[in-house]
């Protein structure tokens, strides 16, 4: 049949046709994404606010509880040290994952029921907040190691690209229904109960995500020296110069685009007055959106290279930002949407181009020094960017400024210093063109 033939020869099969380890490996990529994503919206973002709100946390807890993971990131310094001496990592690996996963969802959601008293209770939310993810500070670059080996870089834009698509598809539409739900009963005591039963959902998927993870084959991983050092984290990497320059643009993108994160969520439920349905049908464009452009972003690629396409499509990104400094109750339907569907549209090769950044210039030996550095530059970058953020709005709780007409708040602010760095990133980036292109041993 004429449609078999299609899709046999189609790059779909071609990436995940199971027939070779390779093509099986990114079948378990795609399947952990896809399982991550579901995680991630049910856990994250408007409802992991929405849950922390029911316990009657304010915006600067709520900003202090969303850095604690970056200061765990600093952890990441050690995963060379202990993972360069595990041959073999799949069970290690799976033990962190589960903990992590444990803590992190099943801990978070009982603590509260079990401690009442404010002050224990944001303590202990920090504990194990911060227990958590020094666990996944670890281990989290043994799994970028060992999935790196599935796709080579002659597939890999056409990975990222479907990955996204199939992955915000699944994972914004299970969001949606959730959202449906808790809206259908605002007001009633019962919203609380969906919002709390979601992230009991979410633990069972988590589950599922670590068993899936398993399933690849493990190549042996490639080593320079017999036994590793912890100063090798930072020595090898800073010794590699284009690999520091692109992660100083990491960094950088990294920190403006957190500085808002914190306390943007809080801000849209409590002040703006969004629903959670609103937010989701508006995140639903971006995988119709990442199937439209991709062919674009593609062409783009292959035309003008990874870091042009990051440079540009940032740039195109800044005016929404300020456009989002706008955004109120009063007119958030109609601002707010333009906004989010702009930065959708402009989004897509930014995503595709940004996921890309660690392998760019990722040396073939002795790569989890590398994976780990990236991993503690964006950690540390979105740790700072938070900090700041919080650390503004706890400072200036009552700040109100009048511009053009419309009442700014302490949040509105911060995304226009996000935009100024989605101006100055992409410009540094372009200066430093000739010395951060690829060589071919990368």
């Amino acid at each position: 049949m004429r449609w078999k033939e299609k899709l046999r020869y189609s790059r779909f099969f071609t990436l995940f046709n199971m027939t070779d380890d390779l093509a099986r490996g990114r079948c378990v990529m795609l399947g952990a994404s896809i399982l991550e994503n579901i995680i991630g919206w049910l856990t994250t973002g408007m409802f992991y606010t929405g849950f922390l709100m029911i316990y009657g946390i304010d915006i600067v807890n709520v900003g202090i509880l969303s850095f604690i993971p970056f200061i765990a990131s600093c952890f990441s310094i050690f995963s060379p040290s202990i993972l360069e001496r595990i041959a073999r990592r799949r069970l290690v690996l799976a033990l962190a994952k589960t903990a992590y996963f444990t803590l992190n969802i099943a801990g978070v959601t009982i603590l509260p029921v079990l401690v009442t008293a404010p002050g224990p209770r944001i303590a202990l939310f920090v504990l194990i907040i911060l227990v958590a993810n020094i666990i996944n500070a670890l281990f989290a670059s043994g799994y970028t190691v060992w999935h790196v080996r599935f796709i080579p870089n002659s597939v890999r834009a056409d990975f990222f690209g479907l990955q996204q698509i199939l992955t915000s598809f699944l994972g914004i539409g299970v969001a949606l229904i959730s959202s449906i739900a808790a809206d259908a009963l605002a007001g009633s005591p019962h919203q609380n109960t969906i919002l709390i039963a979601l992230r009991y959902i979410a633990f069972v998927f988590a589950l599922l995500d670590v068993l899936v993870l398993s399933l690849p084959k493990e190549y042996p991983y490639a080593k320079s020296a017999a036994h590793p050092r912890l100063r090798d984290i930072f020595v090898k990497p800073i010794g590699h110069r284009k690999f520091m320059y692109t992660m100083l643009i990491v960094f950088l993108i990294t920190y403006f685009n957190n500085v808002p994160a914190a306390s943007l969520n809080y801000y849209l439920l409590d002040s703006v007055g969004v629903s959670y349905t609103y937010i989701q049908v508006i995140n639903m464009f971006w995988p119709v959106l990442l199937l439209v452009c991709m062919p674009a972003t593609r062409r783009m690629i292959a035309q003008l290279g990874w870091f042009k396409t990051f440079a540009y499509s940032t740039l195109l990104l800044a005016p929404t930002y300020v456009l989002y400094a706008f955004v109120n109750a009063g007119n958030y339907l109609w601002l707010m949407s333009i906004v989010r569907l702009s930065q959708h549209t402009f989004g897509v090769a930014h995503s595709v181009s940004n996921a890309n950044m660690v392998y760019i210039n990722l040396p073939r030996e002795d790569q989890t020094n590398y994976t780990a550095f990236h991993l503690l530059i964006t950690n540390v970058a979105g740790l700072l960017g938070m900090a700041t953020g919080t650390a503004f709005v706890a400072a200036f709780g009552q700040l109100h400024l009048s511009f053009f007409g419309f009442e700014m708040m302490h949040v509105q602010l911060l995304l226009l210093v996000q935009a100024v760095g989605f101006i100055l990133t992409p410009l540094l980036l372009l200066s430093l063109l000739n010395k951060i292109t690829p060589d071919d041993d990368a």
